[in-house]
């Protein structure tokens, strides 16, 4: 038996989709209010998707993002902490659903605790949307050394560093 797509209903708000949205087939971009970025279009068109969306492709409408709001989006995600795990895709999607005021569909976490940082609605579209935002920190796996900016290793004993959400009483003590 065949599984029903539910798909994403926002009225008239404008959608702005990452790549994994539009392949759920949960995002009907030609009939809704939708853009989507010129890099989300260059991923599909290097996938199976293509050969699904095919000549669609040429009338779907597009955008690329002005540099002042990829800078915003970049300040914002090394303010997270998020910055190393977008790729530039990720990042212009938020710029352009903060140029252009619309809404992010992605099931992409960083790309959605930026979007909370910003101030920018955002679904998932897969699996439910984070519920608060983030900051991460860095931390050593050998001798619990924390570290504000991502480093490989540590600098104290040469240990692999991971990451984890700052708790709100690490975040009040500064």
């Amino acid at each position: 038996m065949a599984v029903k797509k539910e798909r994403i209903n926002l009225g008239e708000k404008l959608i702005i989709p990452d790549t994994s949205a539009i392949l759920t087939g949960k995002i009907e971009i030609l009939s809704m209010n939708c853009i989507v970025p010129t890099s989300v279009i260059g991923e599909i068109k290097h996938g199976k998707m293509s050969r699904v969306i095919g000549h669609d492709l040429n009338i779907i409408r597009t955008a690329s993002p002005g540099q002042e709001y990829m800078e915003q989006v970049r300040e914002a995600s090394k303010k997270t902490g998020d910055f190393p795990y977008l790729s530039q895709t990720d990042m212009e999607i938020i710029a352009i659903a903060k140029e252009y005021g619309g809404v992010v569909i992605s099931d992409d976490y960083s790309l959605q605790n930026v979007c909370s940082e910003m101030s920018i609605e955002y679904y998932g579209c897969g699996i439910e949307a984070i519920k608060k935002s983030i900051r991460w920190g860095y931390l050593c796996r050998g001798c619990g050394t924390k570290y504000t900016k991502r480093l490989d290793k540590c600098s104290i004993c040469g240990h692999w560093i991971t990451r984890y959400a700052i708790t709100e009483n690490e975040n009040k003590r500064g």
